[in-house]
């Protein structure tokens, strides 16, 4: 194999599985009607996103191609950060429907925020704050899902 492929190989693997799930998905959505832009049909969406992970897939690959090698496997992740991270998933799942929305969002993005080496509190609320308004933005005021925001 080629040295200069051999050292993108990681990267190139990722590029080449993310081209094969799209490459899937688009087959699979084949038997549903995609309809047109203004009248969607069941296809649509999954022929959209199969699309652009193709095309993600192919734009990895070329940077990846372009680019030095990248250091596979190097580093480990602190065994706290991968703990906080599993504690911000669980405590977004055990949050969510009795607490609601913004609380579920506001202590799941606070937790993760611990995960890095760079930790402030203060930036750690006002991230978490942020983006647990942004969902309920988008989620509850924007796509009118039926969430509560607050579980009272």
């Amino acid at each position: 194999m080629n040295d200069h492929i051999r050292q993108r190989l990681p990267d190139l693997v990722g590029a080449a599985l993310a081209i094969a799930l799209g490459s899937y998905a688009w087959i699979t959505s084949a038997d549903y009607a995609a309809g047109t832009l203004r009248d969607m049909g069941p296809g649509f969406f999954p022929r959209l996103a199969a699309g652009g992970l193709i095309l993600l897939g192919m734009l990895l690959a070329l940077a990846t191609l372009k680019s030095p090698p990248s250091r596979f496997g190097g580093d480990r992740p602190e065994l706290s950060s991968v703990l906080l991270i599993g504690a911000a998933l669980i405590s977004f799942a055990l949050l969510i429907e009795r607490n609601g929305l913004f609380p579920a969002i506001f202590v799941a993005v606070l937790l993760s925020t611990f995960a890095s080496d760079n930790r402030n509190i203060s930036r750690s609320v006002l991230l978490a704050a942020l983006t647990a308004g942004a969902c309920v933005a988008v989620f509850i005021l924007g796509l009118n899902l039926p969430m509560k925001v607050f579980a009272l």
